[in-house]
């Protein structure tokens, strides 16, 4: 039976395309409006209705701003807190309920090379990603007797997704700046997932696909 993969962030630009390329896998590819992270109900509707052996979780709320300027924008800061603090947390402890009692499970979060590589009006979401970095680590200690991993992805610049939401310039002298002179492939995202599900000798970690960056 083939495993099943909760993507959360699956339909979205870049989820769209790395879930194409997972076939071995029974995935659901899931938006905001199938789970809002925000809403207890929702995660817990979902869990009640399936058992996923793997999670993935892409989905984020990601507003750049100077933080002197949040004092204009608390409801896009709190936001961002809410679905990407809270709501992943929230996700994540209660898909492990399930997990454990069944002997099994994958945690993958996705972070952002912006976790080391820091850009000005990116603080926050950072932020965010550098907790899921922190936090697989904790998991990986409490869960591994239970047949349980958890690591994150650190995506770099991909072919998909919030890269296309910045200025062409901007994306022209990133690939620049990277070693392999070229974004990330979604294909290269699928394969990272396959590895973090297959090797259970990795646990707590962060890989690393950034091209070098």
């Amino acid at each position: 039976m083939k495993k099943l993969i909760a993507f959360f962030g699956g339909s979205g630009g870049l989820g769209t395309k790395v879930t194409q390329y997972l076939t071995q896998y029974k995935v659901d590819s899931l938006s905001s409006k199938d789970v809002n992270l925000v809403n207890s109900s929702d995660i817990d509707i979902y869990l009640h209705n399936n058992e996923p052996d793997v999670i993935v979780i892409f989905s984020n709320y990601n507003f750049n701003s100077f933080l002197h300027k949040y004092t204009n924008n608390e409801k896009d800061l709190y936001t961002q807190i809410d679905v990407n603090i809270k709501g992943v947390t929230e996700l994540v402890s209660k898909t492990l309920v399930g997990m454990r009692a069944r002997g099994f499970g994958r945690i993958i979060l996705a972070s952002s090379v912006t976790v080391d590589k820091n850009v000005m009006g990116t603080g926050i979401y950072a932020a965010s990603k550098a907790y899921y970095e922190n936090l697989v680590k904790t998991i990986a200690l409490e869960n591994a007797s239970k047949g349980i991993t958890a690591n994150c992805i650190q995506l770099g610049y991909m072919d998909g997704g919030l890269t296309y939401t910045l200025p062409d310039e901007f994306i022209q002298n990133t690939i620049n700046s990277i070693p392999v002179k070229r974004l990330g492939k979604p294909k290269e995202i699928a394969s990272t997932i396959e590895f973090l599900i297959n090797n259970e000798y990795v646990n707590g970690s962060t890989l690393k696909l950034t091209g070098g960056l």
